[in-house]
């Protein structure tokens, strides 16, 4: 048997994470995710593997790939086998709904007796014998969102409250609420309001007062799911708006994060200050 740092499992798995195989590779894409007006789902899907012994074994019946698809909103928890190295997966109406995880593998369908191959590790031996239902290949989680939630306008999220006790020239944030308040002094959220309300105005918003709105919310929700936003309705579309343009919440630079989730605001500035002065 072969134990080290990086082992999960007590036999031999191909995986990037290791050398249990010493050569061969398994992966599985999503290709597409479509969405029906009732609310069915189809996911495209494509498989590779490189690996003639694992392929043997799939090739026999011993084995199949595909992936196991979660969805906490909706409680559905379903291994589904890829017949095929591309294909779809259909998925009933309320099947999905927001955050997918999407977590592929390799399993087998029996028992395996005295297993050789010739790319195994020579640490696990000669041989090795590995139960019925086991894991023997894992690639690369997935997650995307499903719902209109990504779809919805990003500044429906955000509320602009005025209020007596914020510092002059200040901004203060709340995440308690149902949306993201941004709470300013009462003369500056007149200025903002009449910002609001000119021609040119919203990229100098975007960039000035929302862009690091959004930076401030992307560091306070990363680590631990969220950090105890998860029941509030615009960390919903926060993160379905993350999921959808691939930002890592977790990892991704701020500013970078900030930019995308706003549609390049600063890429604007220009064009909207040339607005502004010809209608001045």
């Amino acid at each position: 048997m072969k134990i080290d740092l990086n082992s999960h499992f007590p036999h031999p798995v191909l995986s990037d994470g290791n050398d249990d195989f010493l050569s061969g590779n398994f992966d599985l894409q999503i290709a597409e995710v479509r969405e029906s007006t009732d609310g069915n789902v189809e996911i495209d899907f494509q498989l590779s593997l490189a690996s003639s012994d694992v392929q043997a074994l799939i090739d026999d019946g011993s084995a199949l790939a595909g992936a196991f698809i979660r969805c906490q909103d909706t409680f559905f928890s379903e291994l589904r086998a890829a017949g095929e190295a591309s294909g779809t997966w259909q998925f009933d109406h309320g099947s999905l709904h927001g955050r997918v995880e999407v977590k592929p593998a390799i399993w087998l369908t029996k028992p395996l007796e005295n297993w050789s191959a010739e790319s195994l590790n020579p640490e696990f031996g000669v041989a090795v014998s590995i139960r019925g239902s086991e894991i023997i290949g894992l690639a690369n989680d997935i997650v995307f969102s499903i719902g209109q939630d990504k779809l919805r306008r990003f500044e429906s999220i955000f509320e602009l409250v005025p209020s007596d006790d914020i510092p002059k020239g200040r901004l203060k944030l709340d995440l308690l609420a149902d949306a993201i308040r941004i709470i300013a002094p009462v003369d500056l959220f007149k200025s903002i309001e009449q910002l609001r309300g000119s021609k040119g105005g919203k990229p100098l918003l975007l960039s000035a007062v929302y862009m690091p709105v959004v930076m401030e919310v992307l560091e306070s929700i990363r680590g631990q799911g969220g950090s105890g936003f998860e029941d509030r309705p615009w960390y919903r579309v926060f993160s379905a708006k993350c999921e959808h343009l691939n930002i890592d919440i977790d990892g991704a630079p701020l500013l970078e994060s900030a930019q995308r989730l706003l549609g390049s605001p600063v890429e604007k500035l220009g064009g909207a200050f040339t607005e502004m002065m010809d209608n001045a």
